[in-house]
């Protein structure tokens, strides 16, 4: 009778085994960074979005329009109708999201400053007018930069907002400079 051994012998399906954990573990811990890496945009686009939406708040409805990041972490957009203002947002950034300088990275290639973590002339807040224009109490048009960061630099992003057109521009942190994304 003609015996042959048809199958895997134990320490052949333990290597397979071992080699299927290792590249599994590989794979959890790179999709870990390239959720946190997809949180930092997903921050940086809820404040691009918002600045968006209360600029064309403020076209459509010819109607001022505040807008406030308070610290730490948190976008507060209200039109200011009369007698009494209308919030239109009030929420927080992604969890872990806060207003915050990158350690050791200079300001944004827009050069709106970067003092602060938010930067508007030294104020944290600034209105969109019926015409499209980003002005403080003064009516002095505002250029600025919000900072957001969860930890690590890598995770750094910064919007700019150019005060008389309207333009935003989103940054993310790549070695000690700024790239546009």
């Amino acid at each position: 009778m003609n015996s042959t051994n048809r199958g895997f012998s134990l320490p052949e399906v333990l290597m397979v085994v071992a080699l299927m954990m290792i590249m599994a573990a590989v794979a959890v811990i790179r999709m870990k960074q390239s959720i946190t890496l997809l949180d930092a945009d997903k921050a940086a686009n809820q404040i691009a979005e918002q600045i968006r939406y209360a600029r064309q708040i403020g076209l459509d409805d010819r109607r001022n329009v505040l807008v406030e990041f308070i610290s730490p972490n948190r976008i507060k957009i209200t039109r200011q109708d009369t007698p009494t203002p209308t919030v239109l947002y009030d929420q927080t950034l992604p969890f872990g999201y806060t207003y915050s300088l990158p350690s050791g990275v200079a300001d944004t290639p827009d050069a709106y400053g970067n003092a602060t973590a938010v930067a508007f002339n030294g104020g944290n807040s600034g209105t969109f007018f019926g015409d499209g224009s980003f002005t403080d109490n003064l009516g002095i048009v505002l250029n600025g930069t919000i900072f957001t960061k969860n930890g690590s630099n890598t995770t750094a992003r910064a919007v700019t907002l150019a005060g008389a057109s309207g333009r935003i521009r989103t940054y993310r942190v790549s070695g000690a400079a700024w790239v546009a994304r």
